[in-house]
């Protein structure tokens, strides 16, 4: 849950070992609508969309290897929820 504009999440790549290669991960958004950016790991390019009430983002191929990702922080000031699901290889954890 990130409360208001303070909560963020600074530029990362889920690319633990035991997600695997080439994780898919899906993020479901409820709640005010926050800017979500990818940043190019080699080009610095930068890219941002919109995460709407209810929409789902699914990153996956080789989205971690090439991009880290980020919400930053905002001038909005309602809540949000995030639901992010990803599949965990245990014998690898």
């Amino acid at each position: 849950m990130y409360h208001d504009d303070n909560e963020g999440v600074a530029w990362h790549s889920d690319d633990e070992k035991s997600l695997g290669n080439n994780p898919i991960i899906a993020s479901l958004s409820f709640g005010a609508e926050r800017k979500f950016s990818f940043r190019h790991k080699q080009t610095k390019q930068t890219v941002s969309i919109t995460l709407e009430h209810g929409s789902l983002l699914l990153m996956k191929d080789k989205t971690q290897i090439n991009w880290l990702h980020s919400l930053p922080t905002s001038k909005i000031y309602q809540p949000r929820i995030n639901l992010t699901f990803r599949t965990i290889n245990r014998q690898v954890v």
